[in-house]
């Protein structure tokens, strides 16, 4: 049966999870915005202590990849990444919009499309459709509150994740009823660790972060004033 220890970061949680046998061995989860790169490896110690599961032993690692938070997607990746390459084992890339869409599916009925979306500011949602059993209806995306409409299938509707309320609001002329899901909006290392135990024949390489924000800070394109270009 498959061992596999999943991370996730991407989101304002962080959490980690020992999948072994069918069902979830290990578990720890913290809400915080910020501060992963501190709290990740105690708590993958944790559930090492708990469980006893040695890296050789894996089957795999799986990971949240986005979208997210830039500093969060980062020390998540980097962290599975050198365990992976460390122990010799593969990386499974989840996306944390799949991550919250999945859960939901206990509640859709036939005939409805469940919305996953994260609050993304600045009037914008990070925002996937999916089907029932959790196929992607349509491909992750930036998009803006004002033409949500666009992005929606033509169905009932359950949405989920810290934007589910922004953009229920914003589908005043949708036909279909709107529901709003019971399940976390947030991503949970425990869905990660099923949806990747199901992909680990497919898994090759290792995933790469999904941005779909350019980061806010940028670097300077001109010299600071009172910097130099060469060696003084």
């Amino acid at each position: 049966m498959t061992t596999l220890l999943a991370i996730d970061t991407g989101q304002a949680a962080c959490s980690v999870a020992l999948w072994r046998e069918g069902a979830v061995a290990g578990h720890r989860l913290l809400p915080m915005p910020k501060g992963h790169a501190e709290a990740l490896v105690p708590m993958i110690e944790e559930v090492q202590s708990e469980t006893g599961f040695a890296f050789e032993g894996l089957d795999a690692l799986a990971v949240t990849v986005g979208p997210g938070t830039f500093t969060g997607l980062r020390v998540g990746l980097a962290t599975a990444r050198g365990l992976a390459v460390a122990a010799g084992k593969p990386l499974i890339g989840v996306t944390t919009l799949e991550a919250i869409a999945w859960p939901v599916r206990r509640e859709a009925e036939e005939g409805t499309a469940i919305v996953a979306s994260f609050d993304a500011r600045r009037n914008e949602a990070y925002l996937q459709c999916f089907a029932p059993d959790g196929t992607g209806l349509t491909e992750p995306a930036l998009v803006s509150l004002d033409d949500v409409t666009a992005h929606v299938p033509d169905l009932p509707l359950l949405c989920v994740g810290t934007g589910a309320e922004l953009v229920r609001d914003r589908l005043s002329e949708h036909t279909h009823p709107i529901g709003l899901s019971s399940a976390a909006p947030l991503p949970d290392a425990r869905v990660v660790a099923e949806i990747a135990a199901g992909r680990l024949p497919e898994a090759d390489g290792l995933p790469g972060p999904l941005y779909l924000r350019a980061p806010d800070a940028k670097l300077p394109t001109k010299p600071l004033l009172g910097s130099t270009t060469g060696p003084s």
